[in-house]
């Protein structure tokens, strides 16, 4: 009886993990504890020998380099080693889980993940409704949708626009491998739909671009597939409903857009900035402290090495207001650390590419959340580097059996 609630209380603590979209962070790593203890209970109970190989040291590999680069530059900071935790928890959760997390469990987490996203971007607009009119739903401001900006603003807990379209696009993706593979395709076709609408209604610049790459790539992976005869009728589908869901969003898309043509060369004068001319200063700035990094890196004075070329290169105190960091993971990778810092994570990545190379799914997420690093730096935030290393983990230590 004890090991039946056990089994019961480890599988809902590991589909607790599928609801990041839909908690705050403290919530989301309460529940990811939960889950830790949990396994480790389980390994406890069932005396199961199981040990830390080569392996798991790779794929914990930028936790450790995190930690060393704290002890080693003397900054010590250990706000940051807590940040990058997960890449250490979540490889541990996975290698160490019970035999009943099986491939039919993954699949029944994605589609948790799934619904998830889908309630939270319901409750967003019952949320922007109760307090907007409905000829709000479209209207920018400052050629920012004000969709986007309110809810991020006053909803119950924040998620950047930026990272909540992340979870619109995985979403988005894995439906797309399943209607691919004909398995929920109702439900496939209208999550498709419903993702697509909101990433264009967030309008975070990264996400749509990415998701036009992956739909093109989609397009080619049907064709080798089905052969153009047969794809010809699901293709012509897909544009139509891709001409219905973009249409009423034309004016937020083409200002979003727009600003990049109008903006990107005017410099940031007083209270006049936008995304467009701060990221060019950003860029500027980040390219100069790239020249001049340290062996180890700035480490935590990186900040404050990019606020004072801000302050010495624009004629603004907007650095003030907001943190604006390197707004590129691999460019702070080696401003943060160096160039072996970020030699480190490189061959982590190649490690995981050769790890989870069994799965077309995991490849397209993988390269996904490499794109969006270019513009973000996606593993500096909670909810970035949790939705990484949990689903990447649960690719790693989660194959399909012939049994399943």
């Amino acid at each position: 009886m004890k090991s039946n609630w056990l089994e019961k209380a480890t599988k809902f603590s590991f589909l607790g993990l599928a609801l990041l979209p839909f908690l705050k962070e403290n919530i989301n790593s309460i529940l990811i504890i939960i889950c830790a203890v949990l396994t480790l209970v389980y390994n406890i109970k069932k005396k199961e020998k199981r040990r830390l190989n080569s392996k798991l040291w790779i794929l914990t590999l930028p936790f450790w380099m995190f930690l060393l680069h704290e002890l080693l530059s003397g900054d010590y900071n250990f706000d940051s080693v807590l940040l990058h935790l997960p890449f250490l928890i979540f490889p541990l959760i996975f290698a160490f889980k019970p035999s009943y997390i099986n491939h039919k469990f993954k699949i029944k987490s994605l589609f948790v993940f799934q619904i998830s996203v889908l309630l939270q971007c319901f409750f967003y607009v019952i949320f922007f409704l109760a307090n907007n009119s409905i000829s709000k739903f479209f209207y920018t401001q400052n050629n920012i949708p004000f969709f986007r900006e309110y809810v991020s603003e006053n909803y119950l807990f924040e998620i950047h626009p930026t990272y909540f379209s992340s979870f619109l696009l995985v979403s988005f993706t894995i439906s797309v491998f399943s209607l691919l593979k004909y398995k929920r395709i109702v439900f496939a076709l209208i999550n498709i739909a419903i993702m697509v609408f909101f990433i264009f209604l967030f309008s975070s610049r990264i996400i749509i671009l990415t998701l036009l790459l992956s739909i093109v790539f989609a397009i080619i992976y049907l064709i080798i597939q089905k052969g153009l005869k047969q794809s010809f009728l699901i293709l012509l589908a897909g544009v139509l409903l891709l001409t219905i869901l973009v249409y009423p969003q034309r004016e937020v898309i083409g200002k979003r857009f727009k600003e990049i043509k109008t903006e990107v060369n005017k410099p940031i004068v007083g209270d006049y900035y936008n995304s467009t001319n701060t990221r060019m200063a950003i860029l500027k700035c980040s390219f100069k402290a790239l020249k001049l990094t340290p062996f180890f890196g700035f480490g935590d004075k990186l900040q404050e090495e990019l606020n004072n070329c801000y302050k010495q290169n624009n004629d603004s105190d907007f650095y003030l207001k907001h943190t604006f960091n390197t707004h590129n993971y691999y460019i702070y990778l080696v401003t943060y650390g160096g160039w072996v810092f970020f030699s480190f994570f490189i061959f982590y990545l190649f490690c995981l590419f050769r790890k989870i190379n069994h799965s077309e799914l995991a490849l397209a997420l993988f390269v996904q959340f490499l794109i969006i690093n270019l513009t973000e730096n996606y593993f500096s935030r909670h909810y970035g580097i949790v939705l990484f290393t949990y689903l990447i983990s649960m690719f790693i230590f989660i194959k399909k059996k012939i049994t399943d």
